[in-house]
Formats: structure tokens, C-alpha cells, sequence
């Protein structure tokens, strides 16, 4: 499986959050989160139902501007950016991203090639070998030309992903990525991931499973009523006391015995932590 066609960036690059804040209506959902991205870092998102954490994904993309404070990238305020500027640097793959129209797989990982192209210029070779690319690498080259109303919502997903990745993004922001996944389509896209930071794009994903976030990401931000309440090593963020604290479960962390990685484990009611 060949990497997709985004180049390895030689110049870091930043994206950046100073002291945002998010309301609607009375409701403050991000209350004064500072946080930076840079290039090549693979960062999970976790966090409680209502916690902020997709409104986050939202800010950083420069689709919800912040109620107070900056969201920048390079330096530059998203909002002070066009919708194509951010686009062609920042991809976001919502967690209910719903296309109904009967647009082949094909067609719409060719859609994330719209930030790239001029007015009423059709794709050229080049973006051709693209798209083409971010199937092979997600393996949705072989739903090319199926109906998108008529594959699986896995399948769905994969070729969202690829869509994507056919942006060439700097940052690729993911909002609980291996939803409808099995699980051997859950691991090609950690694994996916996990080669893209490799290659310089900075990944941010919001994930539900403590345990992935733990033992497939290489830094762990945990928000908490909207603010950021741990920011670091999975393991260091992720321990058994600030999950009780916050998630009001009980957990044990072993090791991996074969690789030493970190393994959360959550019992069932009336199982012993022995």
C-alpha cells in the first residue's frame, strides 16, 4: 500500500488555537482552549459526550469561527483566510458526513480536488493521478465506479478518508475515524494514519475508545466541559485516576507482552479488578 500523493513538507508548518471560546446562546461549548498541532504529529481528542471535542475539529477547520480568540495556521487567522485557502490546507472528515445524491466513489473522492482547481477548470491528468492515488491508498479503488447510495457504510467512510486525502492537506482533522468499521477496516485506517503523520501531516482525531487512543496515538488531549484538561503522553493523560475522575469508570492499564504497549482494560459490572 503506497502512501497517497501528499509530499513530506520540509518546512514544519503550525496550526494553532489562542484562549478560543465557543458559545451558542447561553451555552459556552470551548472555553478558553490553547492548543498547537504542528507537522507529523498524530494527536487523539477524547473526551465525555458533550465535552466540545467535534465543535473543536469544527474551529480548527475554520468552519465555526470562535466567539473569542484565534485560530491560525502558519501564523495566518483562519477566518481572515478564504474558504479555498483553508481547504487546500486543512481537510476535516465530519463523524455524519451524508451524501445522498448518486455520485459514483469516484466522483466524490474527486470532489476534494475543488480547492485546488480554478473556476470552471476541469481536473487535469495530474489531479486525475490523485484521486486515483487516495483510493489505491484507502483501498477504494475498486468501488470507483459504484454508486455511492449503494455501498456499505464502511465502504462509505473509506472513501470519504479518500476524499480527504485527495486534498493534500497540511492537517487532516478526523471526527471518530473507525466508526462503522470492521475491524480489519479499523486497523488499515490507524495504520493509514500512523503513515501519514510519518509523512508530515499533522493528524488530529476524535476517538471514543480510550484503549485505541492509548496504545495507537503518539499524544492524548482530553477536554472536559469544554476546556482542556489534559494535554500529553497517552499515558501520562490517560491514567486510571483522571479516568475515574472524569469518565466515573474503573480501569486497569497493563502492558502489551509482546510489544510493551500500553492496554486499557474496562470490566464489566460485578468483575473484580484483582
Amino acid at each position: 500500500m503506497s502512501l497517497p500523493a501528499t509530499p513530506v513538507h520540509a518546512t514544519p508548518h503550525s496550526l494553532r488555537l489562542e484562549q478560543i471560546r465557543y458559545q451558542t446562546g447561553e451555552r459556552e461549548i470551548l472555553q478558553g482552549i490553547s492548543l498547537a498541532v504542528t507537522s507529523g504529529e498524530l494527536v487523539a481528542i477524547v473526551g465525555r459526550n458533550g465535552a466540545g471535542k467535534s465543535t473543536l475539529l469544527h474551529v480548527m477547520a475554520g468552519l465555526l469561527p470562535p466567539t473569542r480568540g484565534t485560530a491560525t495556521i502558519d501564523g495566518s487567522a483562519l477566518t481572515h483566510l478564504t474558504r479555498r485557502a483553508v481547504a487546500r490546507q486543512i481537510a476535516l472528515l465530519p463523524q455524519q458526513a451524508r451524501i445522498d445524491f448518486g455520485f459514483t466513489a469516484h466522483d466524490v473522492v474527486r470532489m476534494g480536488r475543488h480547492p485546488h482547481l480554478g473556476r470552471f477548470r476541469p481536473p487535469s491528468p495530474g489531479d486525475e493521478a490523485i484521486v486515483r492515488q487516495a483510493m489505491e491508498v484507502t483501498e477504494t479503488w475498486p468501488l470507483a465506479q459504484r454508486l455511492i447510495t449503494e455501498v456499505s457504510g464502511g465502504e462509505r467512510q473509506l472513501t470519504l478518508l479518500a476524499q480527504t486525502l485527495a486534498q493534500e492537506p497540511r492537517f487532516l482533522l478526523l471526527d471518530e475515524p473507525t466508526a462503522n468499521l470492521d475491524i480489519s477496516h479499523q486497523c488499515q485506517v490507524i495504520e493509514l494514519l500512523h503513515r501519514l503523520a510519518d509523512a508530515g501531516i499533522g493528524v488530529v482525531a476524535v476517538m471514543h475508545d480510550l484503549s485505541v487512543a492509548m496504545r495507537c496515538f503518539r499524544r492524548v488531549v482530553l477536554l472536559h466541559a469544554g476546556a482542556v484538561v489534559g494535554d500529553g503522553r497517552p499515558t501520562d493523560v490517560l491514567s486510571i485516576e483522571t479516568i475515574h475522575r472524569i469518565f466515573g469508570v474503573q480501569a486497569r492499564l497493563y502492558q502489551d507482552g509482546t510489544h510493551g504497549t500500553p492496554v486499557l482494560w474496562f470490566p464489566l459490572h460485578g468483575e473484580m479488578l484483582a
